[in-house]
């Protein structure tokens, strides 16, 4: 599973479409993740930011990912996004051996 914040900005239309309807906007998007086999860790809200929403999920790859990022921008609600991929402390720990294991093979350009 590989795991991705996913940041997205309205358009002014969905914002007032939100603001005045009754949907809860997290409910939505844990669907659409679950459905592409993802889990949703986390939905939350940005305060004077560039987006308007901060999501994190646990998807199986890149490619579920992608799919359900495509699902939500040709919806027309999301005016822009930002995707972040993210790695835990173990996955660092990992990369710390790769890196000690083929750190010697590598020569710079002279």
């Amino acid at each position: 599973m590989a795991i991705y914040m996913f940041m997205m900005r309205y358009t002014p239309a969905a914002v007032a479409s939100i603001v005045e309807g009754d949907t809860d906007r997290e409910e939505v998007a844990r669907a659409v993740c679950e459905a592409a086999g993802g889990k949703m860790l986390g939905f939350y809200g940005l305060i004077g930011q560039e987006h308007h929403i901060a999501m994190i999920a646990d998807m199986p790859s890149v490619s579920e990912y992608v799919g359900t990022v495509l699902v939500a921008t040709m919806g027309g609600a999301i005016e822009s996004f930002k995707t972040v991929p993210m790695y835990s402390n173990e996955e660092m720990h990992k990369a710390r051996d790769v890196y000690k294991r083929v750190k010697g093979s590598y020569a710079p350009p002279t």
